[in-house]
């Protein structure tokens, strides 16, 4: 029988099927590759971070702040990276909005230390992740948007939280609805809101060397059930507090006579960040602002002079927040704060007389 040699195949097959197999395995990638979503005014600027992040993620980038918004409403992204000054929209803005359309997208905002009031309101509207301050090191970028990536994707496998979800988190904790004086009774009719609402094993500790807080909260005309409002002058009345009461929100002041409270929020986050802070201050230090973000993870900051219609309005923001962390456990991930050097003179002193008791205090994640 004659044997017919087999036919080499051509260099040019050789290059087709090689060009395929690449082209093939880069639409894989692509098809696996984690979705971020970064927002700029600046041409080079968006250039920079696509370089710096395509061989990592599919990255998709715009300019304009309401294309950004449309894209979110078709497509899922894990991350949104926005500039703060952009002439359509600020960036505050945009990060709140995003929020409402994309909960589950991490948001990081890029700005510069002068922009206090953006700072300010991207906290207590847009709720970022991480503030990255122009000019950036690659090195530090790409470390906070690896980390962010991560919690956005396992988030992206979490269902949208639904009232019913809320209801059923808290129906093994009892609501209280606080009484009010005849007083508070009127100013609630005349404004047209409702009392505020809480699980009745839940306190709010507020802590300042002066009470000043405290005595906020009651001008408000509120009282609560025994133990559910708290007040502490240090850090170490705040601990003896709370390892006899489980503390959901913490309202603190952190300048002046009450700056060790900026390390005692950074503390307490790291072994409990279920519990929700919020910051009250009397000074507009945007480098404490942004630490306070990053590394204590304050769900708002509040400055003096504080109003009770303020404080009511965040506080009531912070009781929904804690009902969606029973609800969702998952959503702590974004609570993951940025490590401070030991050497820091937030916590030189702090440290070291407290840490040890922190893993002590009530928590309604360690029943």
């Amino acid at each position: 029988m004659t044997q017919v040699a087999a036919t080499p195949p051509s260099p040019s097959s050789i290059v087709q099927a090689a060009r395929l197999r690449r082209l093939s395995q880069e639409k894989v990638n692509a098809v696996s590759k984690p979705k971020i979503l970064c927002v700029d005014d600046e041409e080079r600027i968006l250039n920079s971070l696509r370089a710096l992040f395509r061989m990592d993620y599919e990255v998709t980038v715009t300019t304009d702040a309401h294309h950004a918004l449309e894209l979110l409403k078709q497509n899922h992204y894990h991350l949104l990276v926005s500039d703060q000054r952009m002439p359509l929209m600020q960036g505050v803005e945009l990060l709140r909005q995003a929020k409402e359309i994309s909960p589950h997208t991490v948001r990081i905002l890029l700005t510069g230390f002068a922009d206090l009031a953006a700072i300010v309101g991207s906290i207590n509207e847009g709720e970022v992740y991480r503030y990255i301050c122009k000019p950036w090191a690659s090195e530090e970028l790409q470390e906070v948007v690896g980390s962010a990536v991560k919690i956005g994707l396992e988030l992206a496998e979490l269902a949208p939280l639904s009232k019913l979800a809320l209801v059923e988190a808290n129906g093994a904790h009892p609501k209280i609805e606080p009484k009010l004086t005849e007083q508070a009774s009127t100013e609630a009719e005349k404004h047209g809101y409702e009392p505020l609402v809480w699980p009745d094993n839940l306190s709010l500790l507020f802590v300042d060397q002066d009470l000043h807080l405290f005595n906020t909260f009651k001008e408000l005309g509120i009282e609560g059930g025994s133990g559910q409002v708290l007040g502490a002058r240090t850090p170490e009345n705040a601990l003896a507090l709370m390892e006899h009461h489980e503390v959901g929100v913490i309202v603190a002041s952190i300048d002046g006579v009450d700056r060790d409270n900026f390390g005692f929020l950074c503390l307490l986050k790291k072994e409990h960040p279920h519990v929700v802070s919020l910051a009250v201050a009397r000074l507009g230090d945007s480098e404490t602002i942004i630490d306070l973000v990053n590394s204590a993870r304050v769900f708002r900051v509040i400055f003096h002079p504080l109003r009770p219609k303020v404080l009511r309005h965040h506080l009531e923001a912070a009781i929904k927040q804690v009902s969606e962390f029973r609800a969702q456990p998952e959503l702590l991930k974004v609570q993951a704060a940025k490590e401070i050097a030991p050497t820091s003179s937030v916590l030189t002193t702090l440290s070291s007389r407290i840490k040890t008791r922190l893993s002590s205090i009530k928590s309604f994640f360690k029943h």
